[in-house]
């Protein structure tokens, strides 16, 4: 089994290789193409595929789905070289690795580092031109590049620049976006993502959170969540180009504010926004066939989750729209919004480059304080919500500093899953403190040991 998964790996590596450059003379396949991938490449090769973007979106569940559907895996490696060939290059990447997440053959295939297919998507052109020059005075040695500097101390958001354009955290953020797909859909896959809409609030809470921490850490104030679709934006310039058209990824001077896209405009977004609040208010969202569905304490933040990206799992995506993939769409835009200058939007485009920009923070507590509004709605916590129903397996033993001379009090980290059983007749439960912790909740207990 092990052998098998390193040959897979070994054939699937080289669909990653070079991924702007054209490939038919490479693999020397047949010209015709599989009638399953008729339909596709409609997004142009040498124009930057949005992650957020419905048209991109859509277009690339379509190649995940073929992908997906195929039989073998020898027919998935070819319909990935024939789709290679005609298909945008980085929509290629996209759907190719959303199948090798999913596919049951492809167990134990391991995606090859983002970072290392697309590096114009998280080192500055600076910094590749100087890699390229210094590899070009001494190609047989191994020489380090330190990254260039994309701004200075005259922006104090430069001071957390070493965490928004961290190469690991914008890779997690497209990975994430790889296994929950928005365009995901369970009746033709097969496989349900369970919690999906959930754990799109938790984890980009989490990064909203983090992010505050390192403000906080380096003098500064926590942000100021997104509010007003007209209020005038702070600037950034990521300093990166793309290696796929040349371009660079548009820069956003202070002071510009949201315009109208082809397609989606601001007053789109305040509606939605209007009509999502109006859903949180009155406890039910109405789905496409007029039926009200209840936001309870069980699956409430879920069915919210979906509705704000939104996704496939939208309770009624032509009334609520897409509140959050357009918004990234619309800041990306917001120097060239009808695109009369062919530039390159901006990184809040891509899931791949988007952390790096400060408003994408922004922006995400906007998203946060709307599930907020919902979490008012509940009623609170009462001693049967906290307090664990039976006993429970005490584990994980951390010492307290201060000490008795006739207790010796310890913290247990208990997860409410597992059955209790006493070992020792010693330890006496005296209280608990609960925490949550997606996917379980964990009870920290005090436990005092005679």
């Amino acid at each position: 089994m092990a052998s098998d998964a390193a040959e897979k790996q070994q054939r699937v590596l080289p669909l990653f290789e070079y991924c702007a450059l054209p490939t038919k003379t490479k693999f020397g396949l047949r010209v015709e193409r599989d009638p399953k991938l008729r339909g596709l490449g409609i997004l142009g090769r040498g124009q930057l595929f949005s992650t957020f973007h419905h048209d991109h979106l859509v277009e690339a569940n379509k190649l995940a789905e073929v992908l997906l559907g195929a039989e073998t895996f020898d027919e998935f490696v070819d319909l990935c070289h024939q789709a290679r060939d005609f298909v945008n290059e980085a929509l290629y990447v996209y759907a190719v690795s959303v199948a090798i997440l999913h596919r049951e053959d492809c167990r134990g295939v391991s995606l090859p580092p983002i970072q290392e297919v697309f590096p114009d998507k998280f080192f500055p052109v600076e910094t590749i031109y100087k890699a390229f020059k210094v590899a070009n005075s001494h190609p047989d040695k191994e020489i380090i590049v330190d990254k260039e500097a994309t701004g200075n101390i005259l922006d104090p958001e430069y001071n957390l620049a070493y965490y928004r354009e961290d190469v690991g955290i914008n890779a997690h953020h497209w990975h994430w976006h790889l296994v929950y797909p928005s365009t995901w859909d369970a009746a033709v896959t097969g496989k349900h993502k369970d919690r999906k809409g959930e754990i799109f609030y938790y984890m980009h809470q989490q990064m909203c959170a983090r992010y505050d921490c390192e403000r906080l850490s380096n003098g500064l104030a926590r942000m100021i969540p997104f509010h007003n679709f007209h209020e005038k934006l702070e600037g950034y310039s990521a300093h990166l180009s793309s290696f796929i058209n040349g371009l660079p990824y548009a820069s956003r001077p202070s002071g510009m504010q949201l315009h109208d896209i082809h397609g989606t405009g601001v007053q789109d977004l305040e509606r939605w926004r209007e009509r999502i609040l109006d859903a949180i208010n009155l406890g039910s969202v109405t789905d496409t066939d007029g039926r009200e569905t209840i936001l309870d304490e069980t699956h409430g933040i879920d069915i919210l989750g979906d509705i704000i990206e939104s996704s496939h799992e939208s309770k009624n995506p032509e009334y609520y729209g897409s509140l959050h993939n357009w918004g990234h769409v619309l800041m990306a835009n917001v120097l060239d919004p009808d695109g009369r200058y062919q530039n390159n939007p901006g990184v809040m485009d891509d899931s791949a480059t988007a952390l790096r920009d400060p408003i994408f923070y922004r922006w995400h507590r906007f998203i946060d304080d709307m599930f907020n509004e919902y979490k008012k709605k509940l009623s609170a916590y009462n001693s049967d919500d906290v307090s664990p129903k039976g006993l429970f397996e005490i584990f994980n033993y951390l010492p307290l500093t201060k000490q008795s001379s006739k207790l010796k009090l310890l913290y247990c980290k208990i997860p409410v899953y597992k059955n209790f059983h006493c070992y020792n007749k010693n330890f006496l439960l005296i209280k608990c403190y609960p925490i949550l912790c997606v996917p379980y909740i964990y009870i920290y207990y005090l436990i005092v040991h005679f």
